[in-house]
């Protein structure tokens, strides 16, 4: 199990729900934390996590914009001297359907794609090259949504619970027909997650993505007016179970899993369930990793 006492750790969207759950997770951990948000209160959670014992510097700011993503990237290299996970959990949900105007979905591109899909590539972009650079390793984790997998993934490896409501066909993907925007944006990490993972598998920098259902959060809230039925809410998982989860997937190390969608969906138990076989990241690649874990 890979110590993360020490490490430096940089999250995305991290004022609030699902980002400043995984700063705390990562702080209690022992792991230094560079964090940004759109929000201004992202300008408070040095202090909460400085209670911890570790470090940590904020910065306010849109991540589709470049000149931010340098600044957060340099401020932690700077501050900490390396970066060895990188959470890219910045994302928003907004509704546009198909036959929206095109003004509209001009504007819905820019703020859903920009956030979701552009931001996630910018600071992979901006903090690649440190890792490698670096030579220690890292952990990239960026953050998607069980509309993109389904049970399972692929189906024949779920476990089937039957308190699913999937639990004898395939989950269907996809968030329904007012969320295209929001679906493309988020599908698309795939490419980021599958090229990025085997072009770094040996600079020993694993790429996994967790996809996440329905979680209570800031923007889970939102999408029912601030006002979801007690139904509703009962039904949802809880952020600081996930956050756990994701300290179990940083603890595995180097050698542990690579290249995989990790699939939280109402009805799964909020757990880290055992890696899939390695398909994207095979052979030689995944050998090495495991090799260099084996002799830390």
């Amino acid at each position: 199990m890979a110590d993360l006492q020490g490490k430096n750790a940089i999250v995305t969207g991290a004022a609030v729900g699902l980002g400043n759950s995984y700063a705390h997770a990562l702080a209690a951990a022992g792991v230094n934390l560079a964090v940004c948000d759109l929000r201004e209160e992202v300008l408070s959670v040095p202090g909460q996590l400085e209670a911890h014992g570790v470090q940590c510097r904020a910065w306010q700011g849109d991540v589709a914009d470049p000149d931010h993503v340098r600044a957060v990237v340099d401020g932690a290299q700077a501050a900490f001297g390396n970066i060895d996970i990188l959470i890219n959990n910045a994302g928003i949900w907004g509704g546009s359907v198909a036959d929206d105007g095109l003004d509209k979905s001009l504007d819905d591109y820019e703020r859903i794609v920009g956030t979701n899909l552009k931001g996630e590539y910018l600071f992979g972009r901006a903090v690649i090259p440190l890792m490698i650079a670096a030579g220690r390793g890292g952990e990239i984790v960026n953050i998607a949504t069980d509309h993109m997998v389904t049970c399972g993934t692929p189906f024949d490896l779920c476990p089937h619970r039957r308190e699913c409501p999937w639990a004898d066909s395939p989950r269907p993907t996809g968030g329904g027909d007012s969320m295209d925007l929001y679906d493309v944006s988020k599908w698309a990490l795939n490419g980021l997650l599958f090229a990025w993972a085997k072009a770094l598998a040996p600079h020993n920098i694993r790429v996994n993505a967790l996809c996440m259902g329905a979680t209570d959060s800031h923007m889970l809230r939102s999408f029912h007016n601030f006002d979801p039925s007690p139904e509703e809410e009962a039904s949802w998982m809880r952020a600081e179970d996930n956050a756990r989860v994701l300290i179990e997937l940083l603890q595995e190390g180097p050698g542990g899993r690579n290249a995989q969608n990790l699939n939280f969906c109402v009805g799964r138990p909020v757990q880290l369930e055992p890696p899939h076989p390695h398909k994207y990241v095979k052979g030689e690649h995944v050998q090495l990793a495991a090799a260099r874990e084996g002799s830390a």
